[in-house]
């Protein structure tokens, strides 16, 4: 009536924000700066701190240099770089195994990205009313633990590498 009467709006009740109703409207922001910013700082301090004193306790083992005119050395990948490896057992040959290194992780990890537009039922946390993303999620379980056990027959088989 009052906006009618006189073709002017009513003001607006400020709201004033405490510590109970700060969270009551999802509208409503907090300032980034300076409060976030610091406990970033801190936080990201403190991990550096715990970088640098644990690489001055438990430093990285150096080896002697490579030794050049050796024939008995056998030179296998690191932990992260095991599944290629393993690649060249699935595809042998020359014409296979760059399908193998470049085709087949380019696949899976395609297909790990598209799996919420693949998956397009409803959200139910029932494993058995999604049966695409039980499947995929049991593969991508029996690949890593594949992996590990990979790994872990690679420390037994050849302890000095």
């Amino acid at each position: 009536m009052y906006a009618a009467a006189t073709g002017k709006a009513k003001p607006v009740e400020e709201e004033v924000i405490t510590e109970e109703n700060v969270y009551s409207r999802p509208d409503e922001t907090i300032a980034f700066f300076p409060g976030q910013v610091l406990k970033d700082g801190y936080v990201s301090t403190f991990i550096l701190l715990a970088c640098v004193v644990l690489s001055y306790a438990a430093p990285a083992p150096l080896s002697e240099p490579a030794d050049t005119a050796t024939v008995d050395y056998v030179p296998r990948p690191e932990w992260f770089f095991f599944f290629y490896e393993q690649m060249l057992m699935f595809f042998p040959g020359y014409a296979l195994i760059s399908f193998g290194a470049v085709v087949v992780p380019t696949v899976f990890i395609v297909l790990l990205f598209a799996v919420p537009w693949l998956d397009r039922s409803p959200q139910h946390y029932n494993s058995i009313s999604r049966p695409f993303a039980s499947v995929l999620g049991i593969l991508v379980l029996i690949i890593v633990i594949l992996n590990m056990l990979l790994a872990v027959s690679r420390i037994i088989n050849f302890p000095e590498a």
